[in-house]
């Protein structure tokens, strides 16, 4: 397990043994596995040494939404877990090996061209003071042997800097894509909240005046559908539906994995208006969807999602818009689920 908070650290037995117990109550009470990082997800919440981690699984009580392995692992990579860039840290030892390879290949080739220059004047003074064609002879032959030993030198350099710039351009490259995959969620390949928070802190940084929309969509009655049919059908809907969304934005709009069966749009350059429609659109696809298992052709009945959608308002920072656009989805499944909400209007679904 990884290290916790060093006002943790310093409990004694029994205090640590109560929070250890507070710690599996919370898992067993909402049917979370206590793998390891739930566990120490549950074990920081029940310490209450982690305000930011505390306060994020407490509102998610408050809206009466359920705790659920998917978010205990999304919170251990991002308050407690370091794994996502032990590749990055990696990536960096690589390039600081190249980089010092290239330094004392440089440094090499300056003591090269040195030594020529030194070679150069000693033969120039050779031949001011040489009386006959033999000792011309041995000036010349040396200088050459020097100038052959200066252009072995330099094209060797050359190639070291061809090689090193390649393999610049690779270790570039994996960067990259180590970047991109800390940001994506690995079962739909939509970005993940730590990818959002980038784009959406872009997003409210633009002029409040340019219109912005937030869609948040839910699976209704996922739970259900995990309990009947297992994780590995659960997993086909998260991925299924998370296809309907992609397939739906515009542009730079951007979808993201946000919970379990949670997923958040964000639209730039987008009026509530088209907001409304764009959520229509992918809740009656997501209606349509039908399922069938291929090893057995069996088809999964068919299900739906409700949304929420909120556009900024003059005032609003990231957390406002987020609640209000949380509040228009509750509001959805409050009055029904699959349907739309926008602010106080409501638009029931087929």
């Amino acid at each position: 397990m990884p290290a916790v908070d060093s006002k943790i650290a310093h409990q004694d037995f029994n205090e640590a043994r109560k929070l250890g117990e507070r710690a599996f109550e919370l898992l067993l009470e909402h049917a979370i596995a206590p793998t390891p990082q739930c566990y120490a997800v549950a074990y920081l919440y029940a310490a209450g040494t982690h305000a930011e981690l505390r306060a994020e699984i407490d509102q998610r009580l408050h809206s009466g939404r359920a705790l659920d392995a998917f978010l205990f692992a999304e919170l251990h990579e991002r308050h407690i877990a370091v794994d996502p860039y032990k590749n990055l840290r990696g990536v960096g030892g690589d390039l600081k090996q190249l980089v010092e390879q290239l330094a004392q290949s440089v440094g090499e080739a300056g003591e090269g061209a040195a030594a020529f220059g030194r070679e150069l004047e000693a033969g120039l003074g050779e031949l001011d003071g040489a009386s006959g064609a033999d000792a011309v002879e041995a000036v010349v032959m040396r200088l050459a042997d020097a100038t052959r030993d200066a252009v072995r030198g330099n094209v060797q350099l050359q190639q070291q800097l061809h090689d090193t710039l390649e393999e610049t351009e690779t270790l570039r490259s994996e960067l990259e894509q180590q970047r991109r995959a800390a940001l994506l969620d690995p079962l739909t390949g939509l970005l993940n909240r730590r990818g959002m928070d980038a784009q959406f802190d872009e997003l409210m940084a633009v002029d409040p005046s340019e219109p912005l929309s937030v869609l948040m969509v839910d699976i209704d009655h996922f739970k259900r559908i995990n309990d009947t049919y297992g994780h590995a059908l659960g997993d086909a809907v998260i991925r299924n539906v998370a296809e309907v969304i992609r397939k739906c934005l515009r542009g730079a709009d951007q979808a993201v994995r946000y919970g379990g069966e949670e997923f958040i749009v964000l639209l730039p350059q987008t009026p509530e208006d088209a907001a409304l429609h764009l959520a229509e659109t992918i809740r009656t696809r997501i209606q349509s969807l039908r399922l069938v298992r291929k090893r057995d052709n069996f088809m999964l009945e068919p299900f739906t999602a409700s949304l929420g959608v909120a556009t900024r308002a003059r005032d609003d920072t990231r957390e406002t818009l987020l609640q209000r656009v949380d509040s228009a989805l509750y509001a959805s499944k409050g009055a029904g689920r699959n349907r739309v909400t926008v602010g106080a209007a409501q638009f029931a679904g087929h």
